[in-house]
């Protein structure tokens, strides 16, 4: 009985299925013309007014996916490279990559994010002494937005505005716990107070956190170019990591004072770089000084010097290149120095009376004018280089020129050159007379080559050491 049901039920099925006219070929076409008129019509809408964060802004998936490839963090962790504080800092290139001057941008670029990265740092450190300094004095009288802040701008002016009202004898012992002398000062209006305190709040906190300011090592450098956005110039990333492991080590550069026997030697360095050298392109991603360490814990540091020589075929007399080339070697190889000679003077010049009074005046002169030095961790760490700069006289014994190379960038076709320096307890006790031992020296020979160009481009390098 079922069976029969069965058949009767898709008989039924089949028949209203049949009764269902099939479309015929006009129908088609008819269906065709339609949506061909329906693209046709989107095609003729006009893009948003607005653009997408996405579109001017690649973000930080690149930078996540570096750190992450290293079990890297932000912030001070036992991950990083010696257990150091990690911070991360962008910059983007001013110049466009079909242009000349581009190359020069990208170097400049990344200087500007390395700057960046270690206002950051400064900046932290500030905060942080502020904060603790106004409390003794203020009895936790800041509003919690203010102590949370992260600017030390901010901060100084709420402490100056607070510490406006206190009484006299207040002021006179907050003044003299930020260094200044309070018997000779004259009377002044509640704004004079104000500025004087803000004065020497930012100057104090900010000369105390450039005495931590030391060992600061560039473990990575990512770069971003090209595309076919609005904003396609690229951008240059930096990782930097400080690390009190790295403060010993400028130390010893500094002074000196050094045990040969927990160098890396040069051999072992060479044998490293070597094949890096000779590739050239790998060493585009390698910028500032670069602790290097191996797993006996024997240590060195390599300073990596770059330029981009202006270069355009046809247009260029023979004695045009040949000053350009001299230049571009002049300025790499000052670079390398100079990251050295910067490494090994962090930590004192931060500690230096003198540097303490160009600081406050570079605040004072700030504030007058409104500039924006203090108000951003570039601007703070731009100023802070400029002092260490005028400060630095340090005396390196031991550094050693270990490599020089040239390249083309495969995404863009600019040429660049580079030297390589080297430091460690033996190269430094060598130099001093400490070690008799001698060690090879080698010259380094270079090939340049380059590689067909594409539309977009992202490299980033990471630590030359083992960490």
């Amino acid at each position: 009985m079922m069976d029969i049901r069965n058949t009767a039920l898709s008989v039924v099925i089949a028949g209203l299925l049949s009764a269902v006219p099939a479309p015929t070929l006009a129908q088609e076409g008819d269906l065709a013309d339609q949506a061909q008129a329906a693209d046709q019509e989107a095609s003729k809408t006009p893009p948003s007014p607005f653009m997408a964060v996405s579109e001017v802004d690649p973000g930080d998936k690149k930078i996540q996916e570096f750190l992450d490839a290293r079990g890297w963090v932000r912030g001070e962790s036992d991950k990083n490279p010696a257990g150091g504080t990690l911070v991360v800092a962008s910059q983007a290139i001013a110049a466009d990559p079909s242009t000349i001057q581009f190359s020069q941008a990208r170097v400049i670029a990344t200087e500007e994010a390395f700057l960046k990265a270690m206002g950051e740092l400064v900046s932290q450190d500030s905060v942080d002494i502020g904060v603790s300094l106004a409390d003794r004095f203020m009895k936790d009288d800041l509003p919690e937005d203010v102590r949370d802040t992260t600017s030390m701008d901010a901060l100084g002016k709420a402490v100056a505005g607070r510490a406006a009202e206190l009484t006299v004898q207040s002021m006179n012992a907050l003044l003299e716990e930020l260094g200044a002398d309070p018997s000779g000062l004259p009377e002044m209006t509640v704004a004079e107070r104000k500025d004087l305190i803000y004065d020497e709040f930012v100057s104090e906190t900010t000369w105390r956190a450039m005495g931590r300011l030391s060992g600061v090592g560039i473990f990575g450098v990512i770069e971003e170019v090209g595309g076919d956005g609005p904003v396609n110039n690229g951008r240059m990333s930096v990782v930097v990591v400080r690390s009190d492991r790295f403060s010993e080590f400028g130390r010893q550069l500094r002074t000196g004072d050094v045990n040969s026997a927990q160098a890396i030697s040069l051999d072992e360095i060479r044998e490293r770089l070597d094949p890096q050298l000779r590739e050239g392109e790998p060493m585009l991603g390698y910028f500032g000084v670069q602790p290097v360490v191996d797993a006996n814990g024997r240590y060195g540091l390599l300073s990596f010097g770059t330029s981009g020589p202006q270069l355009t075929r046809g247009n260029m007399e023979e004695f045009e290149i040949a000053a350009e080339m001299e230049a571009a070697r002049e300025e790499a190889m000052t670079m390398a120095d100079g990251w050295l000679a910067q490494f090994a003077s962090m930590t004192v010049q931060g500690q230096k009376e003198t540097t303490r009074r160009k600081l406050k005046q570079k605040v004072r002169e700030t504030r007058g004018d409104g500039r924006t030095e203090i108000k951003t961790s570039e601007g703070i760490g731009r100023m802070v280089n400029n002092i260490l700069k005028s400060e630095a006289n340090a005396r390196l014994t031991g550094v050693q020129t270990v490599g020089q190379w040239d390249a083309v960038d495969p995404a863009t076709q600019h040429p660049y050159l580079g030297y390589v320096k080297y430091w460690s307890p033996g190269t430094s006790a060598k130099a001093q007379g400490l070690d008799k031992k001698p060690e090879k020296a080698a010259a380094e020979n270079t090939e340049s080559q380059g590689q067909p160009a594409t539309q977009k481009s992202t490299r980033s390098t990471g630590s030359f050491g083992s960490w």
